[in-house]
């Protein structure tokens, strides 16, 4: 019996291309480096993005930053909130943020965030014993070799009023950890955090930045606290700064130097610009005080908006 063998043709393949709205490997490419390039001429580490002790050194991307970014990809914004009443007065916010595209109209990404007065920075606050006499909170242990006792200490504020050790009035008031009990002052701040948190989760999904970025899990603008668990929080006394007085003629060429940087600020008329004097003076200007650093830093940041709001009007 004869056998057949049919042979096909070989035909070469196609290269596989992208369909109607899919983005090929270079535009991947492109927008990873437009945000590294945002973030080298543009952002600032510790305002748009920085990292968080303890939590690994993966930039953190800060609700400045993600402002930057939803400017950069022409992203607006859109929140639903949601309010849940809890027991005792408690409040929960859910926010959901939706990233619309500005020129197309397409929504690029969603992001969730919530937030809550049951969380410990905002449940409980640290109770201080307060003087009968004038309402302040500025009661002192009295030293032994002056007498014991309780003083109401005028360098804090007091009115210099004196108890004896066992004073109801004083040692029956509550102190430490306690319960919030002005939870309603609280509910603007947890609506707040819901929303930035939201917007730096929808931010980060719609840019694809999570490599580079990971989301604000501290929230850094709750000063004074650190968080130690769900129920534990330790208040952190704020750090007293010894004042050394500058003489007089040191005094006048700070002033004349911090001059110096805010001239060259307003002068500056690019991002690329005012990034370059940022990269050449950054050694010195972390020379001066801290009142003339953020005084620098203010003008940075106002001339930034200004450059980057007339980008955007073109």
């Amino acid at each position: 019996m004869k056998s057949t063998t049919q042979e096909k043709a070989v035909i070469p393949r196609r290269k596989r291309t992208a369909r109607s709205g899919e983005w090929g490997v270079e535009q991947v490419i492109g927008q990873i480096q437009m945000i590294q390039s945002l973030m080298k001429d543009a952002m600032v580490e510790d305002e748009h993005y920085g990292t968080i002790p303890g939590c690994g050194t993966k930039k953190v991307l800060l609700k400045p930053g993600a402002e930057k970014l939803g400017l950069m990809f022409r992203l607006a914004p859109k929140y639903t909130i949601d309010r849940y009443e809890l027991q005792d007065g408690h409040r929960e916010y859910e926010v959901t943020c939706t990233l619309t595209h500005i020129p197309t109209g397409q929504i690029w990404g969603e992001g969730v965030g919530t937030c809550s007065t049951m969380e410990s920075k905002f449940r409980y606050r640290k109770a201080e014993r307060v003087c009968p006499e004038c309402g302040v909170a500025a009661i002192i242990k009295g030293k032994a070799e002056y007498g014991g006792g309780w003083l109401c200490y005028k360098k804090k504020g007091g009115c210099g009023a004196k108890w004896n050790d066992g004073a109801e009035e004083i040692e029956g008031q509550e102190v430490g950890k306690i319960e919030n009990e002005n939870l309603a002052d609280q509910y603007n701040t947890v609506k707040k955090i819901a929303k930035k948190r939201a917007l730096v989760d929808a931010t980060l999904t719609a840019t694809a930045a999570s490599d580079i970025f990971t989301q604000d899990i501290a929230d850094p603008e709750i000063e004074n606290v650190t968080i130690i668990s769900e129920t534990t929080i330790k208040p952190v006394e704020p750090k007293k700064e010894k004042k050394i007085e500058e003489p007089k003629a040191e005094k006048k060429k700070t002033n004349a130097v911090v001059e110096g940087y805010l001239k060259m600020i307003s002068e500056c008329d690019t991002l690329n610009t005012l990034s370059k004097f940022k990269e050449e003076n950054k050694a010195e200007i972390k020379k001066l005080s801290k009142a003339d650093k953020d005084k620098i830093g203010r003008a940075y940041n106002k001339k930034d908006l200004e450059i980057s709001n007339k980008l955007v009007k073109q």
